[in-house]
């Protein structure tokens, strides 16, 4: 496998020194970029997704170590090298902390980078690890998930309190629940699972296990599985998953996609005290997860969906019980628009045997009811589709199982846009949040994206999603509307550019100078001559 590197020296010598080292290790890593500094090379080269970074310490504008940082926080796999010309114990201390493969003195030598880079390839080797011995695969799981651990789970999912002795069959059955906070994370594919082979599925089952025991401290988690996905019980001594566990969840995505090629999402729930709340609902927490894992049919896919960053009403899904029922509510509320459609077409082929000929509408009127029950708007299905009674009307002048096939097929059509366009206007609602905020702050020196999620209450990685559905990120939005007022700034001859500068929100003036150029083509000077 070739990994892709970025390199940021702000020295045109070391930077095309280290550039040609890398071109040396051709047979694992094929450079993709070069910057001059920090800022170019977080706002360009992170876009690209670098499995490798190798930067000088001490750049204009953005430094090596907040490189890293920023890095990390979009690319959790990310490994990096730093260089210095520095030889303080503090930067050195602040490197290990953030986890770099190697740490090199210059003047540098091959030696000293290739060392490192092996380093590097060694700890991208392990996540792109695949082992594609099934059986083996199975019988380790087999210490992961015990059954009968699996059933209370699923039972505990389906309570609307816990009741006592149920807590001690947890306890007796290895399930303690000893931290004030419980909460749900489920794991699913992001694709059809018709579209998963078998080897692919049990890949996603060992290394999803296998990475959570490793991420995750020790006595915290619980395995299951049922229709959803992989799941979690998580305990926790906060009151949010997103606060005690983020990084996590987005390691371990990262880390599937690496070993086994498959994107995955997490839904992931609010938190509860089961231990002074014995009326706690776990059936409604982890619903949580479900409402969560729906946004992936308008944020995309390979996403850390928190519930508390989506702001989803509970109960806007009721389920009929029947397993047939409750897969075809799960595809349409998750926007499987095909798995959905099969669904019903099979049912439909299925009662239109003389078998079913007593229950045949009986059975029509259930799968309405829970076609329409998961719809997350259903006030938009009566406004742009027919009212209920209409709809009734419909399924009653269905004469053939091929019409009550289209009627329905055209229903759920219907529904998965409409549920889309809700999610969408949730969203667009954030990204109005976010944007707002930017542009009431952009004056501000050091604004950052940690800065946006903790005053609006959303998680790094949600903003980060969000803004790239809008094809923009933190940076480059921050960017425009600073420059969109430096221009206008600019126009006033008696302001100095220093001036300008601090206005937008950057204490560096040569900082901006250089970001003004790169916006614009034109230095400040040549603008402001012009």
């Amino acid at each position: 496998m070739m990994y892709k590197v970025i390199v940021a020296d702000d020295e045109k010598s070391v930077r095309e020194r280290v550039a040609n080292f890398v071109r040396q290790m051709s047979d694992d890593f094929v450079l993709v970029g070069e910057y001059e500094n920090g800022y170019d090379a977080l706002a360009y080269g992170i876009p690209l997704e670098p499995d490798l970074v190798v930067t000088d310490i001490k750049m204009p504008f953005v430094g090596g170590l907040e490189l890293v940082r920023q890095g990390k926080s979009e690319l959790p796999l990310l490994q990096a090298i730093i260089v210095s010309g520095y030889d303080s114990f503090d930067y050195a201390k602040e490197a290990i902390e953030l986890g770099v493969v190697g740490y090199i003195s210059k003047p540098i030598l091959f030696s000293q980078i290739k060392e490192a880079m092996l380093k590097a390839k060694d700890a991208l080797d392990k996540n792109s690890l695949l082992n594609t011995d099934i059986d083996s695969l199975l019988a380790t799981n087999e210490k992961y998930l015990d059954l009968v651990q699996n059933d209370d789970l699923n039972r505990l999912t389906m309570l609307k309190e816990l009741p006592p002795n149920f807590v001690e069959k947890l306890k007796s059955d290895g399930i303690l629940l000893e931290k004030p906070y419980v909460g749900f994370a489920c794991f699913d594919a992001d694709c059809e699972k018709d579209e998963l082979s078998y080897e692919q599925s049990e890949l996603i089952a060992f290394y999803l296990r296998s990475f959570a025991v490793e991420l995750f401290p020790a006595g915290v988690l619980h395995f299951f599985e049922n229709e959803v996905g992989h799941c979690l019980l998580l305990e926790s001594d906060q009151p949010s998953l997103k606060g005690c566990y983020a990084g996590v969840f987005s390691t371990i995505i990262a880390k599937i996609k690496k070993t086994t090629g498959v994107s995955i999402s997490v839904g992931v729930s609010d938190c509860g005290r089961p231990l002074e709340d014995l009326t706690l609902s776990f059936r409604r927490l982890f619903r949580h997860t479900k409402f969560a894992l729906e946004y992936r049919t308008v944020m995309g896919s390979g996403l850390v969906l928190y519930y508390e960053d989506l702001c989803i009403a509970s109960g806007n899904s009721g389920k009929i019980d029947d397993s047939e029922y409750s897969s075809l509510a799960y595809a349409i509320l998750y926007g499987k628009q095909g798995e959905a459609k099969e669904i019903c077409s099979r049912l439909i082929d299925t009662i239109s045997k003389p078998d079913y000929a007593s229950s045949y509408m009986m059975i029509a009127n259930t799968l309405l009811d829970v076609i329409l029950r998961s719809c997350v708007a259903i006030s938009d299905v009566y406004k742009t589709h027919l009212s209920h009674a209409s709809l009734v009307n419909a399924l009653l002048g269905c004469k053939s199982s091929e019409a009550l096939k289209s009627f329905f097929l055209d229903l759920i059509k219907e529904i998965i846009s409409i549920n889309e366009s809700h999610r969408l206007s949730k969203i667009d609602e954030a990204v109005d949040h976010i944007f707002h905020y930017i542009e009431a702050n952009y004056t501000k020196f050091g604004l950052s994206l940690d800065d946006v999620g903790k005053e609006l209450g959303y998680s790094i990685s949600y903003v980060s999603s969000i803004l790239k559905q809008k094809d923009t990120s933190f940076t480059k939005y921050l960017t425009k509307i600073r420059m969109e007022k430096a221009r206008a700034l600019m126009m006033n001859g008696d302001v100095k550019i220093a001036s300008v500068a601090s206005m937008v929100g950057y204490e560096d003036p040569y900082y901006f100078s250089h970001c003004f150029k790169k916006y614009y083509g034109v230095s400040p000077m040549e603008f402001r001559k012009s």
